[in-house]
């Protein structure tokens, strides 16, 4: 038997959905070409870990292309539209950085045309699915799919395009910012630094970025890098989004020692939670920058010397680079 290095290293995980079993031959007037990268059965590759020991790519795969798979939800729900539905991008990924909201994540963007080539609207989406104890990934992923595909169908046959097109390449955008907080005897810093698909088409998003935290009192100097980090954002309207985030952190403190003669060794360590509640400026689409005001809240669980609960003013500006 000859050893293959590339079937050792590469494997499969095959994902069902519950259009498999049906077979259409219904004409569908709609068109629909994969556009991606890899067409075809490929919907993602994942590191797994084959003998539970050795990582390997995993290639993950629909029952047949993509592009049948998605003219089979057409099919079954009798769609009559002329055109053409374009598949750009699709991302299988887990997200472990939201606090609470971890999972299983869909990304795909999507772009349709009618029959004469004009463009009539495109969807961004976005899904996350925090697997149940013990359920296979392949499951979680085929729900994921079958949501997506069935919220397509949904939205070519009701006529819901986004006039609005997204006019950069679809890809994870950068966004770096900063958050300044007043306090009565100081101030705090807590700069931010993310990858993340864009969210513009949708009303509300959760995302996770861990920031490195400074914070400078009268008497006293702290620095956290990281910690456990959630945030919940939501469109006012096409200039203005809401903000509301939680933050964990663990870090260290360091003291005046012409204040302080003795302190506990414990003090050294900082621990708090904080809450941060914002509005700002961010147009839909927005390339460049962006500011928001707000309030800050934290409570301080260590060191035992400083104010157990400390509100400030929060100003933020940050950039996105599409």
């Amino acid at each position: 038997m000859k050893f293959d290095i590339n079937e050792f290293i590469a494997d499969s995980l095959i994902v069902s959905l519950p259009v498999d079993s049906l077979h259409r031959h219904q004409k569908l007037q709609l068109k629909i070409s994969d556009d991606r990268d890899l067409p075809g059965r490929i919907i993602g590759i994942r590191t797994s870990k084959k003998w539970h020991y050795i990582p390997v790519d995993q290639y993950i795969l629909l029952q047949s292309d993509l592009a049948a798979v998605l003219q089979t939800y057409f099919q079954r729900d009798s769609v009559d539209f002329s055109g053409t539905l374009y598949v750009k991008n699709l991302h299988h990924w887990n997200d472990d950085k939201p606090l609470f909201n971890k999972g299983r994540k869909l990304n795909a963007y999507t772009v349709l045309e009618d029959s004469s080539g004009t463009l009539l609207g495109d969807w961004i989406w976005e899904y996350t699915l925090k697997p149940k104890k013990k359920q296979k990934t392949e499951i979680v992923i085929g729900a994921l799919m079958d949501r997506w595909l069935t919220e397509q169908v949904t939205a070519v046959q009701s006529q819901n395009f986004h006039r609005n097109i997204y006019p950069y390449l679809f890809r994870r955008q950068l966004m770096n910012w900063w958050d300044f907080v007043i306090l009565k005897d100081g101030f705090i810093v807590n700069a931010h630094l993310t990858l993340d698909f864009p969210a513009d088409q949708q009303a509300s998003w959760v995302r996770g970025a861990p920031g490195i935290f400074y914070r400078k009192a009268r008497y006293h100097q702290s620095i956290a890098i990281g910690g456990k980090d959630q945030q919940w954002y939501a469109r006012m309207n096409k200039h203005f989004i809401h903000r509301l985030n939680i933050t964990g952190r663990f870090g260290f403190n360091n003291f005046d020692s012409a204040k302080y003669d003795y302190l506990d060794f414990w003090n050294v360590f900082l621990v708090n939670f904080s809450v941060n509640a914002a509005i700002e400026y961010r147009p839909v689409y927005l390339k460049g920058l962006f500011f928001g005001i707000g309030l800050h809240g934290s409570v301080n669980l260590l060191p035992e010397v400083i104010d157990r609960v400390e509100p400030g003013l929060l100003l933020t500006a940050g950039i996105i680079i599409p």
